[in-house]
């Protein structure tokens, strides 16, 4: 199943690239330019991830922010901040509110999809461990391995015998062609003597 995240920024062009990048990485993306809207959407959503411009239309990205950190269902939601070239930032706002980064424009689209996606799949990684296979499992595991293992060593044998076979033709070969050689040079040698 896809991530969800909300991107929403007044600008229609950092907007469209977080939105490209994100669904590069496979996320489902639902975009705003109205902080009101975010905060409505959130319910019929469920989002796994925000990126919010610090200055959006009605209520800005920190009041967005303050709302989900309040929120007993959004409050470990990863919220990355966007803040736009000449914008002035209240570091004093900011610190309040839990959040995984802040960018600002200009800045790579896919650095932000991979911060959120590494925050996702750590979190997630953390609350599912590997469960530890039953011993049937463990058994079935083992007869498959051994299976494998005996049909490799039988190739292999058929392999071996047939390199071995093969050795053994050439070198009698070789031993044959010797004996010829020796047995006419005798008989050369009988001829001239």
């Amino acid at each position: 199943m896809a991530y969800k995240a909300i991107i929403a920024d007044t600008s229609r062009s950092v907007t469209e690239a977080l939105r490209t990048a994100f669904l590069e990485s496979g996320f489902d993306v639902y975009s705003f330019s109205n902080g009101e809207e975010v905060i409505t959407s959130i319910p019929h959503i469920g989002p796994d991830a925000f990126v919010l411009g610090i200055s959006l239309e009605e209520k800005g990205g920190i009041e967005v922010a303050k709302f989900l950190r309040d929120s007993k269902d959004h409050s470990d939601v990863p919220v990355i901040f966007l803040i736009n070239a000449f914008e002035e930032l209240d570091e004093d706002k900011i610190s309040n509110i839990p959040h995984h980064g802040l960018f600002r424009v200009p800045f790579d689209s896919g650095e932000v999809a991979r911060r959120i996606r590494s925050f996702l799949e750590e979190e997630q990684g953390m609350d599912t461990l590997p469960e530890e296979p039953s011993l049937d499992e463990i058994a079935e595991i083992e007869r498959s391995v051994q299976k494998r293992l005996d049909a490799a060593e039988k190739i292999m044998s058929t392999q071996i015998r047939n390199i071995v076979k093969k050795e053994i033709y050439e070198a009698a070969k070789e031993v044959e062609k010797r004996v010829k050689a020796g047995v006419l040079k005798e008989l050369q040698d009988e001829k001239n003597t």
